[in-house]
């Protein structure tokens, strides 16, 4: 019997987030049933499943990580075959028998910014206040016995959007730059990237100060948790999780394979651009 872990990537649009739930569809849901169809587990307490994050609905992800145990040698392209087009597996690591994914080195989120009120200047110094060792409370949906993280990076960039499959789409609307603010740390609270979010944008819009950020980072004891309304988890994706000594090997044939799928996504999402756009246009002429 052999331990692997399996690096997924999926797209959260559909999916009632990533853990099970009764009478939903989540991603743990569909990887449980076709490994079980595959034969790779029966048992999830005797294979070891194990997951590295729960991401909330509409949550997408090129890194999440599983582990399991397996009397089989794992094939990723078989089980790729079995899953819908919108979950796949990207790689795979031999782990030793008592590996956790819950436990990484690091962490890599993508938050995406589609707004172009924003100052960059502004959005890099709040980076700033955020990178290192604080006290998350206000930044969590619930009460967690060590509110502590580490953030160890914050890069934060402007991207053309034409700069995207210029052969697949020459005629790509660039209406928006969106900006990537890319998060590093080795462990993250429920729903603190997008509380981190909304302070990013409050203070970039100039509703909220840089010493407003630092008071919310080094909270009194005693004082009510600050109430941050989340940003939207669409625009959020888990782009990787790494491991101390663990080398993922990328499979090559899948990763096309979600790349294509990916690209034919945009496609529709293009004729259905087309089709909003014609309407909204003709609409104005009619009155």
């Amino acid at each position: 019997m052999k331990r692997i872990a399996l690096k997924i990537g999926y797209v959260g649009t559909n999916f009632h987030g990533f853990q099970r739930q009764p009478d939903l569809r989540t991603v743990e849901e569909e990887l449980i049933y076709h490994l079980r169809k595959l034969n790779y587990i029966d048992d999830l307490k005797k294979s070891r499943f194990r997951i590295a994050g729960r991401t909330d609905a509409g949550v997408h992800s090129l890194g999440n990580v599983i582990s399991f145990q397996s009397e089989k040698e794992v094939r990723i392209n078989e089980i790729n075959n079995s899953l819908p087009d919108d979950i796949q597996i990207l790689a795979k690591a031999p782990v030793r028998f008592a590996f956790k994914p819950r436990y990484a080195q690091m962490r890599q989120y993508r938050y995406m910014l589609f707004r172009n009120d924003l100052d960059i200047d502004k959005l890099r110094e709040t980076a700033e206040i955020f990178k290192g060792t604080h006290n998350f409370t206000n930044f969590t949906k619930r009460f967690q016995k060590t509110t502590t993280r580490t953030i160890e990076d914050i890069i934060i960039n402007q991207v053309q959007l034409n700069d995207y499959h210029k052969k697949e789409f020459p005629n790509l609307h660039d209406t928006l730059s969106p900006i990537f603010i890319d998060i590093y740390g080795e462990s993250f609270l429920w729903n603190m990237v997008r509380k981190m979010m909304r302070v990013f944008v409050d203070v970039s819009s100039e509703k909220m100060s840089l010493d407003d950020v630092e008071k919310l980072l080094n909270p009194c004891e005693g004082d009510p948790r600050a109430s941050i309304k989340v940003l939207e988890s669409d625009y959020l994706i888990l782009m990787d999780i790494m491991y101390d000594g663990i080398k993922f090997e990328y499979d090559s044939y899948a990763c096309e394979r979600f790349r294509r799928y990916l690209v034919d996504s945009l496609d529709n999402l293009q004729k259905k651009y087309a089709i909003t756009e014609s309407m909204i246009t003709s609409l104005k002429e009619l009155y």
